[in-house]
């Protein structure tokens, strides 16, 4: 039986969830009042559940379907994720209990990021002493039906900008920043970069740039911060911008405030065009890529022929 693990950092499903949520973040140590009472005022600004964990949640349900569809075994989709329940070591032993036989790691992220590696290395330790197989599903980042989503997300995006202002609108790709380990960075630039050429190629998109977010004032991070970007770009000319964030297919509270209301506030101070690329989530086309890069994993004597 095929089980496969859907990897998200955290995703709390309520606002009681926060403070847990960020005490985990930080090892365990409650951070002060004013710190959770921002946190918790920018998910009631939301005015909505946390998409990630909606969307991870609707995912795993729509993935499982669709795997079933195209291997002969038995296939199941479990939720996991490092700061908010159910804990990986948890869905381990479910899935363990459940008799899947072939664990298959998947994390949101298509770039790999440091997260993404640990949730790979932890399963895998945590199954070294158990009878299965262990396969990583990594390096999918550039394939063919995962760019046919964001063309499509940064098509549409580029469109809804005024026709006038096209020819100097500038589409800006983000991932989370990290600190500056040239050794740590290598792989994650690389498969950001890889990715960010991949779609504007497939979308026909010259005007675009590697920016980052979260790292703002934090000179030992990797930039340019992409609020930075809009303003060094604004005063070469730029008359709009279009945002899309690479790091994951679905929206996390920072990365929806940062890229999209943060970004937009910044343009209409500067009065020019803006307009944030569509997250992939959960739609239909996200959950048929998804399907076709597990696919792409699993053994041949699995597969429907």
């Amino acid at each position: 039986m095929i089980g496969i693990i859907y990897y998200a950092y955290g995703a709390p499903k309520s606002l009681d969830d926060v403070t847990p949520y960020f005490t985990k973040i930080m090892k365990g140590k409650t951070p002060p009042p004013h710190v959770i009472e921002s946190v918790t005022a920018q998910f009631r600004k939301l005015g909505a559940v946390d998409p990630l964990a909606a969307n991870t949640s609707r995912i795993a349900k729509g993935l499982e379907q669709a795997l079933q569809q195209r291997v002969t075994q038995p296939v199941k989709v479990y939720n996991a994720y490092k700061n908010t329940e159910p804990s990986i070591p948890d869905v381990i032993e479910t899935m363990l209990k459940d008799g899947i036989t072939t664990f298959i790691t998947l994390p949101v992220n298509p770039i790999m990021s440091t997260a993404a590696s640990a949730f790979h290395d932890e399963v895998s330790a945590l199954l070294a002493s158990h009878d299965v197989t262990v396969i990583q599903a990594k390096n999918w980042h550039l394939h063919e039906e995962l760019l046919a989503v964001y063309k499509d997300r940064l098509q549409r995006a580029v469109e809804w900008i005024p026709a006038e202002k096209r020819a100097q609108t500038h589409v800006l790709f983000t991932v989370h920043s990290q600190p500056i380990d040239p050794e740590r960075n290598e792989n994650y630039v690389r498969q950001f970069s890889e990715l960010s050429e991949a779609i504007s190629q497939a979308a026909q998109i010259d005007n675009w740039h590697l920016t980052y977010r979260s790292g703002n004032g934090k000179g030992d991070w990797l930039g340019p911060n992409v609020k930075n970007m809009i303003n060094t770009l604004y005063q070469e000319g730029a008359q709009g911008f279009v945002t899309c964030e690479l790091l994951s297919l679905s929206a996390d509270i920072e990365s929806y405030f940062e890229i999209g209301i943060d970004c937009q506030t910044i343009c209409e101070e500067l009065q020019v065009e803006f307009a944030q690329s569509e997250f992939p989530a959960d739609s239909y086309d996200t959950i048929q890529a998804l399907a076709a890069i597990v696919e792409s994993f699993i053994p041949s004597e699995g597969k429907l022929s």
